[in-house]
């Protein structure tokens, strides 16, 4: 009786889950897949800002991983985190504290970013990360004065959502150190437009300064504080958020070579083919999703973009085909501000910027809820 070779995917966020299923789908008759995450549900961050502002929200974003499988061939999830790799094996310590060995062909890293809350939460189970969501909230409930640190698309979000609920109960005051929202790579047609509808919705921006958060002592974010910005502006506040300091979660192919990553940015370098990049040496482990060195934004559907290719080249690899390269495409956004409104940048005749219409239909009333919960065969509560 034959004996299955192994893949594992470590990481279960958008572009783990994408590939996990992808892989299940086409070899799971020939191949165990393990994905490996500590995490006891998936944190669905694209719609994790609503839960600030929405009472109960916080169902409709921790998704079991019990079921990934179900439609998708026979797969392994594995709770607990990989403390070792090695070029054809693992060791990874399970929740519960046991520890194993996992000898593997082929290997697929996505570990993600830590991001601030509520984009992100640190906890392993949903329990945990619950009750940090209610505290958020309520401190939002009860706060007068609100400050956000950073005006790229997460910091945009998380003020309409929280000016769009309460309007002039509360003093919405977001921070960019750019001259406009967004980065400069997006075109001014979006950044303005993005601009108004805050301001429409009382937001005070102040754009072209910086909050230094080590040394103004930014702790939770749930106390009052009161702040001076780089250009010398203080601004008192009764909650704090920050929208800036993305770090990629790159240690664990560090440790494997620290050759593999990009002293200028931190990320994994990865060969268009989406392999490790170091020669032929590690051509049998891919990275995908935010921890990649690839020139475009993070964000939450490339993740799945990378996994569609890696799937199609470990397949490849396995019947000795030619493997296909990953080609960014241009600039895609949609950032919403509330439910109603927002503006985005469609890939089309050199970059359309779009308005609240489409926006709103696309992301902004259901934030892909739906969307995921069915692609993770749950059912929610």
């Amino acid at each position: 009786m034959s004996t299955k070779q192994t893949i594992v995917v470590i990481g279960g966020g958008y572009g783990g889950l994408a590939v996990s299923q992808k892989l299940a789908s086409k070899l799971s008759k020939s191949y165990q897949i393990i994905l490996i995450e500590r995490k006891s549900h998936f944190y669905h961050s694209v719609a994790g800002l609503r839960t600030v502002v929405e009472e109960g929200f916080e169902k409709n974003v921790f998704i079991p991983y019990d079921h990934i499988f179900d439609k998708h061939g026979d797969g392994k999830i594995i709770q607990g985190t990989v403390t070792k790799l090695n070029k054809n094996d693992l060791l990874v310590r399970k929740n519960d504290g046991e520890e194993l060995h996992i000898t593997f062909e082929y290997a697929v890293i996505a570990t993600g970013s830590d991001y601030p809350r509520p984009a992100k939460f640190d906890g392993t189970n949903k329990e945990d990360g619950a009750k940090e969501i209610i505290r958020q909230r309520e401190a939002v409930k009860n706060a007068q004065k609100i400050l956000i640190v950073g005006g790229g698309p997460v910091g945009i979000e998380l003020a309409g959502e929280i000016a769009s609920v309460y309007g002039n109960e509360k003093e919405v005051t977001l921070v960019h150190g750019e001259d406009n929202l967004l980065s400069s790579g997006f075109p001014n047609k979006l950044r303005n437009l993005l601009a108004k509808q805050l301001k429409d919705l009382n937001v005070k921006l102040i754009l072209g300064d910086k909050v230094d958060v080590h040394k103004n002592n930014i702790g939770n974010g749930l106390s009052k504080l009161t702040i001076t910005t780089e250009k010398g502006q203080v601004i008192e506040s009764d909650v704090q958020f920050i929208s800036v300091g993305t770090k990629p979660n790159t240690s664990l192919i560090e440790s494997l070579n620290d050759s593999l990553i990009d002293e200028r940015n931190q990320l994994v370098k990865v060969k268009p083919t989406l392999q490790l990049d170091l020669n032929d040496e590690y051509d049998n482990i891919f990275a995908i999703g935010d921890i990649v060195n690839i020139p475009e934004t993070k964000l939450a559907f490339r993740a799945g973009l990378h996994a569609d290719l890696v799937s199609k080249n470990i397949f490849s690899l396995i019947n000795k085909k030619n493997l296909e390269e990953y080609k960014p495409m241009k600039e895609t956004i949609f950032v919403t501000v509330g439910k109603k409104s927002g503006a985005g940048l469609l890939p089309i005749f050199g970059g359309i910027v779009v308005g609240s219409m489409i926006v709103r239909n696309l992301k902004g009333k259901h934030l892909f809820v739906d969307r995921y919960w069915k692609e993770f065969n749950a059912i929610p509560e």
